[in-house]
């Protein structure tokens, strides 16, 4: 009496190859315990070399802004003390004590012609 399963018997006569080679081809993909160690360290030692590299590039960029941040305070100071200066050209003093003024003749009977009276409070 033997103790042979009737369904072995039917799968290897026929031969189902695509189970077969899938068995065999899965039977052959295994890591050994230090194989996986291996490819685990090579692995976050990757992860670490490129978590470096990304603090590398936001720390120069930071620095990059921080500087162009100093240039601009130091460019609206500049602009803020050009505006002084060309206001004090176009005041009324600065025209007056012009040496130019100095040398114009001065109006003895000035004549203003009004061409129209506005009230400085309106009526009610």
């Amino acid at each position: 009496m033997s103790l042979v399963n009737a369904n072995v018997l039917v799968a290897k006569k026929w031969h189902l190859s695509f189970f077969s080679e899938r068995k065999v081809a899965r039977e052959n993909f295994r890591l050994s315990f230090t194989q996986a160690y291996i490819l685990a360290i090579v692995l976050i030692a990757c992860l670490g070399i490129y978590y470096i590299w990304i603090l590398n590039q936001n720390a120069t960029k930071g620095y990059q802004i921080r500087e162009l941040q100093g240039q601009y305070r130091e460019l609206t100071f500049q602009e803020n003390l050009l505006d002084i200066r060309i206001a004090e050209g176009k005041s009324i003093d600065a025209i007056i004590a012009a040496p130019i003024m100095q040398s114009m003749q001065t109006v003895d009977a000035p004549f203003f012609l009004v061409m129209r009276d506005a009230p400085s409070t309106p009526k009610n």
